[in-house]
Parts: C-alpha cells; sequence; structure tokens
C-alpha cells in the first residue's frame, strides 16, 4: 500500500495518471498498519529480552535489546540515504533543501527528510525503540507496564494470552472502520480544514483523525489476521512472508529508485511517447529488484556480521570454555525467522 502511493507521489511523469487520487488515499492506511506490525513485533522481542534477563542478566538484556535495534534501522538507512544524496547530484530537485545533516543521520526532530522521504516513520521507530529500551532498563520484568496504552502492543497481549475469538466480526468492522476514516483523510479535506483552521490546527486534526480513523482500526485488522492464523483458518502464503521480511529493504529503496528511474523517464523523452500505466509497471518492477538484491547482497549479510561483531559476548582464547555436561541443559535454538510458518516475529 505503501509503495503504491509513492508510484505516483513527487513522480512528475505520473502526476496525471488517473489512479493517483485513489491509491493515495488508500495507501494511507498502510502507514497505520505498518505501525502496528512494529508494535506487534516488537513486543514479542521485548519479552524474549525480559525472559533472557535470568540468564544473563537486566544489564545484558538491555544492551543487546537497544544493540539490535540500532543495528537493525541505522546501517542499510546511511547506505540508503548516501545513494539518495548521489542521485540528487544527479537529479536535484527543483527547490533545494538544506536541512541539518546530522538530525537527519541519526532520524530525530523528524525534520523533512528530502533525500529519503519515507524515513519520517523511521523517527517515530527510534523513539518508540527508545521507549521500550528504557522501559526494560527502569521496570525490568514488568517492562510492559509503562506501555500497554499503545493499541499494537495491546493486540499482542491479547493474542498472547490466548484470546482468539471474534476475528471474522472485527475483520469486517475494521475494514469498514477504515473506509470511513480516510474520507475524512483526504489530501482534498486536509486543505480545506487549513483553509478554514490554519495549517496548525488542521495538523493537530489530522493526527487526532489518523489514530481514530487509522490506528485503532489497523489495530483490530492485524489482531484479526492474526487469529486467523493463530486457529489455523489461514496461513500468510509464502510469497507474502518473503516480502515481509524483506520489506525493510522494499520500504527504504523504493522511494529513491522511483524517482531515480523517473528522472530517467524524463531525460529520454519517454513520458509523453510511452503509456503511463508500462512506465508504472516498469518503475515497480525495477524498484522491488534493487530493494531485494538490497535484501539478499546488503541487509541479511550486514545484520548478520553486526549481530556477532557486536550482541554476542566474546570469548577469549586463553578464557576456560567448559562444555555442557550431559545433565546439563543445551541452550534453546535461536527462533526462525518469520519466513517460515508458526515461527516467532523476526527480531
Amino acid at each position: 500500500m505503501v509503495v503504491c502511493v509513492h508510484i505516483f507521489q513527487g513522480n512528475a511523469p505520473l502526476h496525471a495518471h488517473w489512479a493517483r487520487t485513489l491509491v493515495s488515499v488508500i495507501g494511507g492506511a498502510g502507514v497505520d498498519i505498518f505501525f502496528v506490525i512494529s508494535g506487534f513485533i516488537i513486543y514479542h522481542v521485548v519479552q524474549r529480552s525480559v525472559a533472557s534477563m535470568d540468564t544473563v542478566g537486566k544489564w545484558r538484556s538491555v544492551y543487546v535489546f537497544a544493540t539490535k535495534r540500532f543495528i537493525r534501522i541505522y546501517p542499510l538507512y546511511w547506505i540508503v540515504f548516501g545513494v539518495a544524496c548521489l542521485v540528487m547530484v544527479w537529479a536535484p530537485p527543483a527547490a533545494q533543501p538544506h536541512e541539518p545533516l546530522l538530525k537527519l543521520l541519526t532520524l530525530i526532530d523528524n525534520v523533512p527528510n528530502f533525500r529519503v522521504y519515507v524515513a519520517w516513520t523511521l523517527t517515530f521507530e527510534v523513539y518508540f525503540y527508545a521507549v521500550m529500551a528504557l522501559s526494560l532498563l527502569l521496570f525490568a520484568k514488568r517492562a510492559m507496564v509503562g506501555v500497554t496504552i499503545w493499541f499494537a502492543i495491546a493486540v499482542a497481549m491479547l493474542i498472547d494470552r490466548g484470546f482468539l475469538r471474534f476475528h471474522g466480526a472485527l475483520l469486517v468492522g475494521a475494514f469498514l472502520w477504515m473506509a470511513a476514516g480516510l474520507v475524512f483523510l483526504m489530501p482534498s479535506v486536509f486543505e480545506q480544514n487549513v483553509a478554514n483552521w490554519g495549517r496548525l490546527v488542521a495538523t493537530n486534526r489530522s493526527f487526532a483523525l489518523h489514530v481514530v480513523g487509522g490506528g485503532i482500526p489497523a489495530a483490530i485488522f492485524i489482531y484479526g489476521l492474526v487469529v486467523l492464523e493463530a486457529r489455523q483458518r489461514w496461513i500468510m502464503p509464502p510469497v507474502l512472508q518473503y516480502l515481509g521480511n524483506a520489506s525493510y529493504s522494499i520500504y527504504l529503496w523504493h522511494a529513491v529508485v522511483f524517482y531515480a528511474v523517473a528522472e530517467g523517464f524524463i531525460r529520454l523523452g519517454w513520458t509523453g511517447s510511452v503509456s503511463p500505466t508500462a512506465l508504472t509497471a516498469l518503475m515497480v518492477a525495477i524498484g522491488l529488484g534493487v530493494a531485494l538484491v538490497s535484501y539478499h547482497c546488503i541487509e541479511t549479510p550486514l545484520l548478520r556480521l553486526l549481530g556477532k561483531r557486536i550482541t554476542q559476548p566474546r570469548v577469549y582464547r586463553d578464557s576456560p570454555v567448559m562444555e555442557p555436561s550431559a545433565h546439563q541443559s543445551r541452550p534453546a535454538e535461536r527462533p526462525a525467522m518469520s519466513g517460515s510458518p508458526g515461527s516467532g516475529p523476526r527480531d
């Protein structure tokens, strides 16, 4: 849903496409669903961190949690940011942005990011992870006490406690609720609110509408889908599981690639002679292709390398290493990634 929005957003060859308005309205709900999924997954990650406190201690658990969140977000983002800077040297925007570089690289203060403009959501992810790490540090095994007001956490807790009811009615209700909420979140409605009340008031009301019209039904929607899987009524197809595992690379790369490809269409003179639908299909194919190559060749090896170097405790050559005896239990295997059916959420 998010990718579909960005096909038309900021790409001059597709500004006049007939599907732009429809996709912009529907795709906005993808952001709300994205935040719910993120919160749902992080609940299980925190639960594993809490469970590890008995064996490695609180400080080690907090360190591993915070470090994994850091290497999950920043290294690949910095690579994409650097490529985006090069793209803008080749194809500079009409209005040259002047953002503070340090804030863009650290993803703080939610400044407009004209290089990787989807990264505004990462700012909220960074804040979210910081709150979770602080909760682990302050409350240890009761880390969920301070964050249960978030709908995504509440959904995960319901599932974790075995509440698996009313999923059919809730799925239908969430869909209708979100559809009604999107009517009030249309760009034309926002501009009308700006004209009536000013941009500050319109923006504040827009955030409130996103919570009521997008956030709450998105949480209910995700709950319904998870219950379907938990009750073996429907399992996510393998192709969608694969795209889900690659979603961070897709998220970061697609807008940058779309911008570069759209500029290429203009310079090749294709915008007036080739069907906009064909250009759209080609743009999506290139964008997804780059993202999937990144997932296999950059993201996955990078996470594996940094995870081993930073989060795993060092064993020095001269230190004694005791082999577990026959009566000692061996460490549990690491949960599989979410790409395999029935496995836990991915770190």
